[in-house]
């Protein structure tokens, strides 16, 4: 496992953690139907956008993982598929694959076991990014398909999350709105951090 030595990756890690629960949380509101168009979110602190359904619920914070979240209206009762992004600076530059593989470690304490479907490279706008995609059930018992993706941009790591049902019907239609929406992320490169670390950051 990679280490930057201060904790930066560990509380990466914590915002999976969050975004879990939170998949599995959010509650349901009514559909006001099929998604039909996207529209651009921007981060509080201008360091990326992403486009999400315009029927989507959107949070967003500064100071509380995940950076961003936007779950789907959805039938009473049932689960909303959800996008998170988290974002973290780290001390050393972590590779996509190296943050994504590090993943695993809350996922053994927030959902316990998982089925992975496929891992490897994948390619968000110009960024090279490393992608998991794999099944679990919720604290309820409900069948749960994610996708997970990380793109660095230098020592800054963002890891974005997508679930969806893992059934037939909600992964047919949920998992290309999901993959649509994780392919319009981008990063601001001039809000990037800078290459030396400051003081600040050493904690």
């Amino acid at each position: 496992m990679h280490r930057d030595g201060t904790g930066t990756v560990a509380r990466l890690l914590a915002g999976v953690a969050v975004a879990v629960a939170l998949a599995t949380a959010w509650p349901a509101t009514p559909t006001a139907g099929q998604v039909v168009s996207l529209r651009t979110v921007r981060d509080p602190a201008n360091r990326f956008t992403i486009d999400v359904p315009v029927t989507w619920r959107i949070q967003t914070s500064m100071t509380k993982d995940p950076t961003l979240s936007a779950r789907s209206p959805t039938p009473g009762g049932q689960l909303p598929d959800s996008i998170d992004v988290i974002l973290r600076d780290t001390i050393v530059p972590l590779s996509p694959a190296a943050c994504v593989h590090e993943a695993e470690q809350v996922m053994r304490f927030a959902i316990h076991s998982w089925t992975d479907l496929a891992q490897g490279p994948q390619t968000i706008g110009t960024l090279p990014g490393y992608s998991r995609v794999y099944t679990w059930r919720s604290s309820t018992g409900d069948p749960r398909r994610s996708v997970q993706v990380c793109v660095t941009q230098g020592r800054r790591a963002f890891m974005l999350i997508g679930t969806t049902e893992d059934t037939p019907p909600r992964v047919s239609a949920g998992m290309p709105v999901l993959m649509r929406i994780i392919a319009t992320f981008h990063p601001n490169p001039a809000a990037a951090p800078s290459a030396t670390v400051r003081s600040s950051e050493e904690r």
